[in-house]
């Protein structure tokens, strides 16, 4: 394994150009969202590497994925992921702003993303890493409009958040009717509180279906951690 590069079982991931590599977060998050081959249509905000994108094109063999990232070296990093992938036919890239994009509105059957999620916090001397992980480009409130304005009416929207800001982006997403259908809340290790919660969320009003993963126990990947992301790599 390189910093370079991360390889998975059906593509490998190149993220020398990109200021946030492969990480738990977006690849549990790609790995536990449910999907179904009714879903045509798929948008990956904010796609960095393409590794969202690459991992629902996996997932859903007859969907066409749309991947949009603001940052134009990024674009240029998940484009190339994606060429040399076997799904290139089915992923377009889009270097745009997602409060601005227009295409397919109100046509996806399922949005998925990772967003920036750092508020007010220490920046680095890195303008591309924080573009990457703070939300002053793409505060939550924005995000949920912009799922809102493209999510089909009986699709889905799935997201990983900070566990701390998880009840307020519920309340934006009931705002816009949007409300949680299935929820994981995440642990680092088995000592440690829930840091991150992964939300799908859609417009139908229900008691949420809610589980709970610890990622590590002791020195190693859990059983459940390896057992979700089995079919993109094998961990020890």
């Amino acid at each position: 394994m390189s910093n370079d590069y991360f390889r998975f079982r059906q593509f490998t991931v190149r993220q020398d150009k990109t200021a946030m590599k492969v990480g738990v977060d977006s690849v549990l998050l790609g790995a536990w969202t449910a999907v179904s081959s009714s879903e045509k249509n798929v948008l990956d905000i904010g796609t960095g590497t393409g590794l969202l994108a690459l991992m629902m094109a996996q997932k859903i063999p007859d969907a066409k994925i749309t991947a949009c990232e603001i940052d134009e070296t990024a674009c240029e990093q998940a484009s190339e992921n994606i060429s040399s992938s076997g799904w290139s036919e089915r992923i377009t890239v889009v270097n745009a702003d997602i409060r601005t994009f227009t295409q397919n509105l109100k046509g996806f059957d399922l949005i998925i993303c990772n967003p920036p999620y750092f508020e007010k916090s220490l920046k680095s001397q890195d303008s591309k890493r924080n573009v990457a992980r703070h939300n002053d480009s793409l505060p939550f409130r924005d995000l949920i409009d912009c799922v809102h304005r493209m999510l089909h009416d009986n699709g889905r929207f799935a997201m990983i958040v900070p566990a701390d800001k998880a009840s307020a982006i519920i309340d934006i997403a009931a705002g816009k009717k949007l409300f949680p259908l299935r929820r994981l809340n995440v642990k680092p290790t088995e000592t440690k509180p829930v840091n991150r919660i992964i939300l799908e969320l859609g417009y139908t009003s229900q008691p949420a279906e809610e589980h709970s993963l610890t990622v590590r126990t002791g020195n190693t990947y859990s059983d459940d951690y390896k057992f979700v992301t089995k079919d993109f790599y094998s961990l020890q």
